[in-house]
C-alpha cells in the first residue's frame, strides 16, 4: 500500500491547489481532444441536403426539355447555328426574421442598384455581360416578381460571365438601398467550422435525434433494461447525496466526488480512442448508466467517511499541535486504501473476463468500463485526496469561526501559525458531546421535516464517526456480484443489452441518412412556378425581338444556377424615445454570445467569474459579521430612508389619469359618503410640487382618437414610386359602387403603355377596371393570373365575370370558398380557370392493422353512414389479428395505336417489338427519358393494319401517366427509325385501358395488384358483425360472385369497393377517374378452422395511385398522406410508399366490403342508413326537397339499393358502442 499509494498521494495532499489545477489543465485537454474528435466524427455529420447543382434545359418546339451539362458546353464553346446558349441567375429576397413586415416586400430599388449601379468584374456594367434578345442594341432580360414575402429577381448572363458577378455580389456581403440593408447569406457551415458553443448544441440534438431513431428500431426488453439502468444511475445519485449529507455535508463533497468521476471520465475517452477501442456514441449513450453503476462513488465515500472520523481532524493532539490535514488525509489512506485498491483490482480483473468473452458490444463497454475505473482509481488517490484536503482546512476554518460566535467574548484567539496551532485556543476549550448537543437549538418544522425526509445532516459524525477494523462495506460485494451477474447473462446470450442486437447492430444495420452517403445531389428544379414562369417569360421576349428583327428564331439553351439568397433587414429610423426592452435584451445577449464564444475571452471570463464570487463572498461574510463599511453607515443612519409622504401621495394620484383625464388629482377625501358623482370640480395643486406637471388644460382635455388618426393621416408625406416600385393596388374590399372606375380609353392606354411588366401596370387598375379589359377581350379570363401576377385576385376577378355573364348571377357572392387556399400549387398542375375550391368532409375509419402496423384509414365522402361502416369492418378485422397483404404486380401501362400501310408491315413491327434485339432497342430508348421508368413488358395485338402495343413499367412513388406517356413516345421514335412509314394515330389507343372498364386489366393488371387476406374468430362475426359465418359466406356467393355474373360484370364481383376506394382517392390526392379501374375487385369469403372462422380474400389487380405528383402536391391532401407515413418519394426504395398506399387501400375494401355484406345478411342496411344517414324518413319523392310535415303521416320506407352502405344499427352493436 506504502509503495504504491504513498507517492502517488503525498504530492497532492500537501499542494492540493497545484494538484488541483494541474488536473483541470489536463481535463481541457482531454476536452479539447474530444472535441477535435467529435468536429471530425461522421457520426455528426449534418444530414441536410447537399447544394443545388445548375440544371441545363433546351427550349425545343415551344417545350423546355432537360438536356446534359455537355449539350450546354458544346453550345456555349461553339457558338452559331440556330442556337443560343446563356445562364439564368436568380436572386431570392426575404425579409429579416426579426423584422416585423408591415407591408409586402419591394425589391425593385434593390434590383435597380444590382443592374444599374453594381459594378460587374474588371469594373464591367451589368449590360456588357448580360444576356441580349437577338442583337446587341434589344435590352438585357430582366425579370423582377411582384412585391412579397420572398420576391425574387432573375439575372440573364452571356456564358462564363455569371460565376464573376456572382463573386463581385458575395464579396459586397452587405448593400444598404432606401433605407434597407441586404446581406448576402453565405454557404451552410459544417460542425467542423462552426465557432462558439453552437456545435455543442447540434452535436447534442444530433445525438438525441439518432438516439431517438434508434430507440424506435429497438426491442422493448431492450430498452425497458436501459430504463432501468438509468433509474440505477439516478438512485446512484442520490445515495452519493444521502451519504454526504450524513457526513455533513450537503454540496462541496458530493460535487467534489462528482467532479473527480467525470474527470476520469474525460481522460478515458481519449485513452480508449489511442487504445483503439471502438467508441460509439449510441453505445456510450445506452451503456452510460451501467458504466456509472460499475465505476459507482462508494470508493471515495469510503474515503470520505475515513477522513471525516478521524480524531484529529478537528481535535487538537495530546501536545496541543494540530496535525496537519495532509497527515490527516494520509492516515485515513492508510487505514482504508488497501480495501479500496483492492475493490478496484477485482473489479477490472472482472471486467478483463468480459473484455476477453468475444461477445460484441459487451467487450467494448468492458474494455471502456475497465479503463474508466482505472483512472477513477488514478484521480481519487490524486485530485479527490486534494478536494478532501481543502474540505478539512475549510471545515477547522468553519469550526473556529463556530466556536468564535458562541463564546463570544469569553476567550481570544491565537493568531494563526503554519505549524497548525492556530486553533488551539478554541478547539482546546471544546466540551464533550453531550454538551454540543445540550446547547443545540430546537429544530423548527421546516427542519424536522427535512431530516426526515434525506436524513440529519451529519448523522455520521454526531453518531461517534467510528470505523471498525474488520468492518466490510456490503455495497462493495453487492456491486462486485451485480457486475460478475451482468457478465455471465451477457456471455451465455440471457440478455442482449450491450450485445449487437442493440445499439450498434441497430447503428449499422440501419444507418442514419448522413449527405455523402444517402443523399444524393439535387438539382434545380426547372417545372416550379418560380423558374417555369420565368423561363415563360424567356420564351415571350425572344420571340417578340425575333418578330422585331424579322429574323428566323433559333433554339435557347439555359443553364439555371442555384439562386442566390439574400436577407433584407430594414435600419429603424432614428427614435428620441427610450429604446426598447426587449430589443436592448437582444442585442446584448447577442453581444454577450458573441464574447463568450471567443476561446480565449470566455476562460478569462470564466476567471473572473470565480474570482468575483470569492471576493463577494468575503465582503459578504464581513457584512455579515458587523465589520463592513455599509454595515456602520446603516447603524449610524439608523435604518433606510424613504421616500417622502407628498412624493407617494403625489404617484398615487398620477395612477388614474390615465382613465379619468377630467379629474388628475386625488389628493382631498370627504368623510361623507359619496352617492353620485356631481360636475368634476378642479382641485388646485399642492403647493409642494416634487415632479413636473402638465397643464390642467391638457390633462382635462378629452382625447378624440379619430381627431389624431385624422392628423396622422393627413402628415403622411406623399411620395411618387420609382420607376422600379409597383403602387399599391386599391383594396379590393370596396364595394363596386363606391369604386371610382375610369374610362375604358384610359384602362386600355394604362394597360398598353403603363410600367413593365404588364402586372405591375394592372395593379394601378383596380378590380372593376380589370374586368371591364376582360369584357372588351383586351385579357384573356384563362390569362388573369398569368397577366396579373397575383393568384387571389385572379381568381377573384374571374369570379366577377363568370357571375356577370351567368343567367343566375350568383357566384360572385355565392358560398363557394374562395379565401385561404394556395392557388401556386394549383395553377398549370391542377385545374385552369379556377374560381375557388370545393372542400368535402373528411372522416377517419379505423385504425387498421395491415401488416403488423395500424394504420388511420382517411376517407373524403358526402354519404353518411360510410365511415362508420368501414369503421366497423375495421373492428372486426382488428380482432382477428388485422389485414395480410401481397403486392403481385407493379407496372403503369399505356397502349398506343400504330397504323401500317399493310397488315404485313404490321405483323414484321409486331415481331420485331418481340424480338430479344427489338425488345432491347425498345427498351434502351424507354428507359431513357427518366430514372424511375423501368420497362417491365410489352404486349403486342393486331386489328387489321392498325397494331396495338401495350407498354408497362414501374413509375417509382409517382401514378406514372405522365411519365410513361413520355417514354412511350420516345419509344414509338425509335420505332419510326425501324418503320418509317408508320403513323402514330393515337398515343392511348384504349388499350391500356385508362378510366374506362376492361378485362385486360383484369387479366393483366395495371397499377399495384393487390392481394389482401384476413381471418375473423367466429365469435367476431357474431358480437361485432351481428351475424354467422355461414350466413356471410352465402350472401357472399350468391350476390357477389353469381349475382354479378348474371349481370355480365367485368371486375365487379364486389359490394361496393369503388365507394371506399373512392372516399380514399379523394383525402389522398389521386385520380378519381381512375376509381373505374381501380376498383376491379374480387370479394371471396369461406369458412376455415372447422367451419368456425371466416377467411376474406381481396384481389384488386389495378390499383392506380401515387404519392408523387398530380392532387398530392396539394397541400390538405399532402397532410392527410403525411397522417400515414407515405408523403413524396421514398429515400432509398423507389415505389414503396406509392406501395404501401395500394396496400392500405386495398385493406380499407376489405372492411367496408366485410361490413356491408354482414348488413346484408342481418338485414340491418335499411336501418343503419335511417339511424345514421337522416335524421328523419324522407318521403320516396325524390324532387321534394324538405322534410315533410307532420299532417304527412303515410309513407313508405325506401327499399335498399346497390349503391347504399350499411352498418348496423346502435340498438344492433354498432361500432360506436366500442366494445
Amino acid at each position: 500500500m506504502r509503495a504504491v499509494l504513498r507517492p502517488l498521494s503525498t504530492h497532492t495532499v500537501f499542494s492540493p491547489i497545484e494538484t488541483c489545477v494541474s488536473v483541470f489543465v489536463l481535463a481541457t485537454l482531454a476536452y479539447f481532444h474530444i472535441l477535435s474528435g467529435i468536429k471530425h466524427s461522421s457520426f455528426f455529420a449534418s444530414s441536410q441536403p447537399p447544394a443545388l447543382r445548375p440544371t441545363y434545359a433546351r427550349l425545343t418546339d415551344g417545350e423546355w426539355v432537360a438536356v446534359s451539362r455537355h449539350d450546354w458546353a458544346e453550345a456555349w464553346k461553339h457558338p452559331g447555328g440556330n442556337i443560343n446558349a446563356l445562364e439564368l441567375q436568380q436572386v431570392i429576397f426575404t425579409l429579416d426574421d426579426n423584422a416585423q413586415a408591415s407591408a409586402p416586400l419591394d425589391a425593385s430599388s434593390i434590383a435597380q442598384y444590382l443592374v444599374t449601379e453594381l459594378p460587374g468584374p474588371s469594373g464591367k456594367p451589368y449590360s456588357s455581360i448580360c444576356h441580349h434578345s437577338n442583337s446587341s442594341e434589344s435590352a438585357c432580360f430582366v425579370n423582377v416578381s411582384e412585391p412579397g414575402s420572398s420576391p425574387v429577381l432573375t439575372l440573364s448572363f452571356k456564358p462564363g460571365t455569371r460565376e464573376d458577378w456572382l463573386s463581385v455580389l458575395r464579396n459586397e456581403k452587405s448593400i444598404t438601398v432606401d433605407g434597407v440593408k441586404y446581406d448576402v447569406d453565405a454557404g451552410q457551415e459544417s460542425i467542423r467550422e462552426m465557432k462558439s458553443s453552437k456545435w455543442v448544441a447540434y452535436a447534442l440534438s444530433a445525438l438525441v435525434l439518432r438516439f431517438w431513431e434508434l430507440t424506435k428500431k429497438a426491442d422493448s426488453l431492450d430498452i425497458l433494461v436501459v430504463l432501468t439502468g438509468y433509474i440505477l444511475m439516478h438512485l446512484t445519485f442520490l445515495r452519493l447525496f444521502l451519504s454526504s449529507r450524513a457526513l455533513g455535508s450537503n454540496f462541496w463533497l458530493s460535487t467534489g466526488i462528482f467532479s473527480s468521476a467525470i474527470i476520469s471520465f474525460l481522460f478515458t475517452l481519449p485513452l480508449c480512442r489511442s487504445l483503439d477501442i471502438p467508441l460509439d456514441p449510441i453505445a456510450l449513450t445506452e451503456a452510460l448508466p451501467f458504466l456509472v453503476c460499475t465505476v459507482g462513488f462508494d470508493k471515495p465515500l469510503r474515503l470520505a467517511r475515513a477522513v471525516m472520523a478521524h480524531p484529529h481532524m478537528l481535535k487538537p493532539q495530546e501536545d496541543g499541535r494540530m496535525k496537519t490535514a495532509g497527515d490527516v488525509i494520509l492516515e485515513a489512506l492508510d487505514r482504508v486504501g488497501n480495501v479500496i485498491l483492492r475493490d478496484y483490482a477485482l473489479e477490472i480483473a472482472v471486467l478483463f473476463v468480459g473484455v476477453n468473452s468475444r461477445v460484441g458490444g459487451l467487450k467494448e463497454f468492458c474494455a471502456v468500463a475497465a479503463v474508466s475505473l482505472a483512472m477513477d482509481c488514478v484521480m481519487t488517490f490524486t485530485l479527490y485526496t486534494a478536494v478532501l484536503t481543502i474540505m478539512v482546512e475549510v471545515r477547522r476554518i468553519k469550526k473556529v469561526r463556530d466556536m468564535s460566535k458562541s463564546r463570544s467574548r469569553s476567550g481570544s484567539i491565537t493568531a494563526i501559525t503554519a505549524n497548525g496551532t492556530a486553533v488551539r485556543s478554541v478547539l482546546s476549550r471544546t466540551s464533550s458531546k453531550q454538551n454540543l448537543v445540550a446547547q443545540e437549538a430546537p429544530k423548527n418544522l421546516r427542519e424536522r421535516v427535512t431530516d426526515s425526509a434525506i436524513g440529519v445532516k451529519g448523522s455520521f459524525l454526531k453518531d461517534g464517526g467510528k470505523l471498525q477494523e474488520a468492518e466490510e462495506n456490503p455495497m462493495a460485494r453487492l456491486k462486485l456480484l451485480l457486475i460478475a451477474s451482468f457478465l455471465t447473462l451477457h456471455i451465455l446470450n440471457f440478455c442482449t443489452t450491450l450485445t449487437p442486437a442493440t445499439a450498434n447492430a441497430r447503428h449499422q444495420r440501419h444507418p442514419l441518412a448522413t449527405a455523402p452517403e444517402v443523399v444524393t445531389s439535387r438539382r434545380v428544379d426547372i417545372t416550379s412556378p418560380a423558374i417555369a414562369s420565368v423561363l415563360s417569360t424567356l420564351v415571350v421576349s425572344e420571340s417578340a425581338s425575333y418578330l422585331v428583327e424579322g429574323t428566323e428564331p433559333v433554339e435557347l439553351i439555359v443553364k439555371v444556377a442555384p439562386p442566390v439568397y439574400v436577407r433584407a433587414i430594414p435600419t429603424a429610423a432614428p427614435r428620441t424615445a427610450k429604446p426598447n426592452t426587449g430589443e436592448a435584451f437582444e442585442d446584448f445577449m447577442s453581444s454577450w454570445s458573441s464574447l463568450v464564444g471567443d476561446p480565449v475571452v470566455s476562460k478569462w471570463i470564466v476567471a473572473l467569474l470565480a474570482v468575483s464570487v470569492a471576493l463577494n463572498g468575503y465582503l459578504l461574510k464581513g457584512i455579515a459579521a458587523g465589520s463592513g463599511l455599509a454595515a456602520m453607515r446603516a447603524v449610524r443612519d439608523r435604518g433606510v430612508r424613504f421616500r417622502s409622504r407628498a412624493r407617494s401621495i403625489v404617484k398615487i394620484a398620477d395612477e388614474p389619469e390615465e382613465e379619468h383625464s377630467q379629474a388628475p388629482v386625488m389628493i382631498m377625501a370627504s368623510a361623507a359618503p359619496v352617492v353620485e358623482a356631481p360636475a368634476p370640480v378642479p382641485v388646485p395643486e399642492p403647493e409642494p410640487a416634487p415632479v413636473p406637471r402638465l397643464p390642467m388644460s391638457v390633462l382635462s382635455r378629452p382625447l378624440n382618437l379619430e381627431t389624431v388618426d385624422k392628423k396622422l393621416q393627413d402628415a403622411l408625406p406623399i411620395r411618387s414610386p420609382a420607376p422600379f416600385e409597383p403602387i399599391t393596388p386599391q383594396t379590393p374590399e370596396v364595394e363596386p359602387d363606391q369604386v371610382e372606375v375610369r374610362s375604358l380609353a384610359e384602362c386600355v392606354d394604362i394597360f398598353e403603355n403603363g410600367p413593365r411588366p404588364v402586372s405591375v401596370a394592372l395593379k394601378t387598375l383596380n378590380d372593376e377596371e380589370v374586368i371591364l379589359l376582360c369584357q372588351t377581350g383586351k385579357i384573356a379570363a384563362y390569362a388573369l393570373e398569368k397577366m396579373l401576377g397575383d393568384f387571389d385576385r385572379a381568381v377573384r376577378i374571374r369570379r366577377a365575370l363568370i357571375s356577370r355573364a351567368s343567367r343566375t348571377k350568383t357566384l360572385e357572392n355565392s358560398a363557394i370558398p374562395m379565401k385561404g387556399y394556395d392557388y401556386s400549387r394549383v395553377m398549370g398542375a391542377c385545374c385552369e380557370n379556377v374560381i375557388g375550391y370545393m372542400p368535402l368532409p373528411l372522416g377517419i375509419a379505423g385504425p387498421l392493422k395491415i401488416d403488423g402496423l395500424m394504420y388511420p384509414i382517411p376517407m373524403a365522402t358526402a354519404e353518411g353512414t360510410l365511415v362508420a361502416s368501414t369503421s366497423r369492418g375495421c373492428k372486426a378485422l382488428n380482432a382477428g389479428g388485422g389485414v395480410t397483404t401481397v403486392l403481385t404486380a407493379d407496372g403503369m401501362t399505356r397502349g398506343p395505336a400504330i397504323d401500317f400501310p399493310s397488315i404485313v408491315r404490321a405483323a414484321e413491327a409486331k415481331a420485331w417489338i418481340e424480338s430479344e434485339d427489338g425488345y432491347a432497342t425498345v427498351k434502351e430508348a424507354f428507359e431513357s427519358t427518366s430514372r424511375f421508368a423501368k420497362l417491365q413488358k410489352i404486349k403486342c395485338a393486331l386489328a387489321g393494319r392498325t397494331l396495338f402495343v401495350r407498354f408497362a413499367t414501374r413509375t417509382g412513388d409517382a401514378m406514372g401517366m405522365n411519365m410513361i406517356s413520355k417514354a412511350t413516345e420516345k419509344a414509338l421514335e425509335v420505332l419510326s427509325h425501324e418503320f418509317p412509314e408508320m403513323i402514330v394515330l393515337a398515343l392511348s389507343g384504349n388499350y391500356c385501358t385508362d378510366k374506362k372498364p376492361a378485362a385486360i386489366n383484369w387479366i393483366e393488371g395495371r397499377g399495384k395488384s393487390i392481394v389482401a387476406e384476413a381471418v375473423i374468430p367466429g365469435k367476431v362475426v357474431k358480437s361485432v358483425l351481428k351475424t354467422t359465418v355461414e350466413s356471410l359466406c352465402n350472401v357472399n356467393t350468391k350476390k357477389n360472385l353469381i349475382g354479378s355474373a348474371m349481370a355480365g360484370s367485368v371486375g365487379g364481383f364486389n359490394a361496393h369497393a369503388a365507394n371506399i376506394l373512392t372516399a380514399v382517392f379523394l383525402a389522398t390526392g389521386q385520380d378519381p377517374a381512375q376509381n373505374v379501374e381501380s376498383s376491379n375487385c374480387m370479394t371471396l369469403m369461406e369458412p376455415t378452422n372447422g367451419g368456425e372462422d371466416l377467411l376474406v380474400t381481396i384481389t384488386m389487380p389495378c390499383i392506380e395511385v401515387g404519392t408523387v405528383g398530380g392532387g398530392t402536391i396539394l397541400e390538405p391532401q399532402g397532410a392527410v398522406l403525411d397522417l400515414l407515413g407515405v408523403r413524396g418519394a421514398h429515400p432509398t426504395n423507389p415505389g414503396q410508399n406509392a406501395q404501401q398506399l395500394a396496400r392500405i387501400v386495398a385493406s380499407a375494401v376489405m372492411a367496408g366490403e366485410l361490413s356491408l355484406i354482414s348488413a346484408l345478411a342481418a338485414g340491418h342496411l335499411v336501418r343503419a342508413h335511417l339511424a345514421h344517414n337522416r335524421s328523419q324518413l324522407n318521403t320516396p319523392l325524390p324532387s321534394r326537397p324538405h322534410t315533410p310535415g307532420p299532417e304527412e303521416a303515410k309513407f313508405q320506407l325506401p327499399t335498399p339499393s346497390e349503391s347504399d352502405r350499411s352498418v348496423a344499427s346502435q340498438a344492433q352493436g354498432y361500432v360506436v358502442e366500442a366494445k
